[in-house]
């Protein structure tokens, strides 16, 4: 089963990246530059695994998160969440809401590493 993720960040650049690396992999892989279009996606087809921005142009990670875990909820698909946010902008709030977080820039081992145990996670667990 191949897991569908939702990359949400506002930097083109390294979000085109992170989808090129995650699709090499074998995964399903879908990009949002902002929160409402990260809303519209996954209305359209929610995703098991999101990787969010703290600081996105329309609001923060924080607020949106919880909406995007509900939206999966709905549609009865377990859903992790992973923050990607710089060192200095982490705050005890996104611990609550995410299930990972990860600063920046990415240590790729470490990116990895945790990739394969939320993917196991995923296909372990039943649908919601």
């Amino acid at each position: 089963m191949q897991t569908d993720i939702l990359i949400i960040d506002d930097n083109l650049d390294a979000t085109e990246l992170l989808r090129e690396l995650l699709e090499m992999q074998d995964f399903s892989v879908r990009t949002a530059l902002s929160g409402q279009a990260a809303l519209a996606a996954m209305k359209d087809r929610p995703a098991q695994l999101l990787l969010v921005d703290q600081n996105l142009p329309d609001m923060q990670g924080s607020v949106l998160t919880p909406r995007l875990k509900q939206m999966a909820a709905e549609a009865g698909k377990p859903c992790i969440a992973i923050s990607i946010t710089g060192m200095a902008s982490g705050s005890g709030q996104a611990d609550a809401v995410f299930d990972h977080v990860l600063g920046k820039p990415l240590d790729f081992d470490a990116f990895d590493a945790l990739m394969a145990q939320c993917v196991a996670r995923l296909h372990s667990q039943p649908a919601a």
